[in-house]
Formats: C-alpha cells, structure tokens, sequence
C-alpha cells in the first residue's frame, strides 16, 4: 500500500513539476492558486522567440541551399559574355534556367555582379552594368521577380574572370 502511496505521490510531484506549478508554495498566506499562470506573457514571448529563431533558420537553411545549388550550376557552366559584349554566350540559358529554379526556393535577395574590363574606365563600368542587367532581365524573364534582384556592374576587377558571373541571394 505504501509503494502505491508513493508512486501516486511521485509521479504529482513529477507532473507538478513538469508543468512548471510556481504558484504551489508551503506559504499558507499565498492565495494563488497552483493552476494559475503566474508568467504567462512571458511565456508567450518565449514561444513566439522560439519559433521566430526556428523560422530564421529555415530561411537561412533554404538560402543557403539555393546558393549551393547556383554555385554548383555556375561552376558546372558559368554565366559568360563573348569578350567586349552584353550578350549572354549560348551555354550562359541553361546555367540561368537551374539559377532560376534554385532562387524560385527562396525569399533571399539577389545581387548579381558583372565584370568588365577596358583601359577606359567608364568604358568598362557601362559594359560591367549591361552585363548585369542582361542577367537581370533574363531571370525575370524566368519568373524571378525584378525587385529582388540588384545588378551591379564592376569594372577592372582583380582575380576575377571578367566575362563571367557572381550571384549571390541575400537576406531580404
């Protein structure tokens, strides 16, 4: 009988304990009562911080997979220009499609860097920025939306291939 008692006893204690009873005291002048939340904002707040940081690393985790995914397809057949132009080579549609679909599993941002190079300066900056803006256009045209992407062209970079691509998906 006794076993019984304590088992009884043991497994209140553990469930008391269990749902965080802080109202059960030994104090007889305590009128809470031991079912009522005493913290329950808090609670709240903990909660919706819990599922904020488990949202944020979703997106993070999703972003970071459509990166991989475009850098992969990049490496594989890079985005590239014939030497001196704006226009995509012929390999550069297939490379831009698998960008597509990989920026389509994402909210991210997408900055898109071209490069060019030409002892004039403002020669290169205007075919870096049409460079960009052809991937730019070519990715919308794919179904990513124009307001996610940033096209940036640089010129006269160093230790870069100038005919080529950088994309990056950023936090939006």
């Amino acid at each position: 009988m006794r076993r019984k008692i304590a088992s009884a006893c043991a497994a209140a204690a553990i469930t008391l304990a269990g749902a965080g009873a802080a109202g059960c005291s030994d104090n007889a002048d305590d009128t809470t009562p031991a079912n009522t939340p005493t913290s329950m904002p808090e609670t709240t707040e903990d909660t919706m911080t819990s599922v904020e940081a488990t949202a944020s690393a979703a997106l993070t985790t999703a972003r970071e997979a459509a990166q991989d995914a475009i850098n992969a397809a990049v490496e594989a057949v890079p985005i590239a220009f014939a030497p001196g132009a704006a226009d995509l080579n012929a390999a550069s549609d297939a490379t831009i499609t698998a960008v597509a679909t990989a920026l389509k599993t994402t909210e991210g941002d997408v900055q898109i860097e071209a490069y060019a190079t030409n002892s004039d300066e403002d020669a290169a900056t205007d075919l870096a920025e049409r460079r960009a803006n052809t991937v730019a256009d070519v990715l919308e045209s794919k179904g990513i939306d124009r307001e996610r992407l940033s096209a940036e062209g640089i010129a006269n970079p160093d230790n870069v291939n100038v005919d080529q691509v950088k994309i990056t998906v950023t936090e939006n």
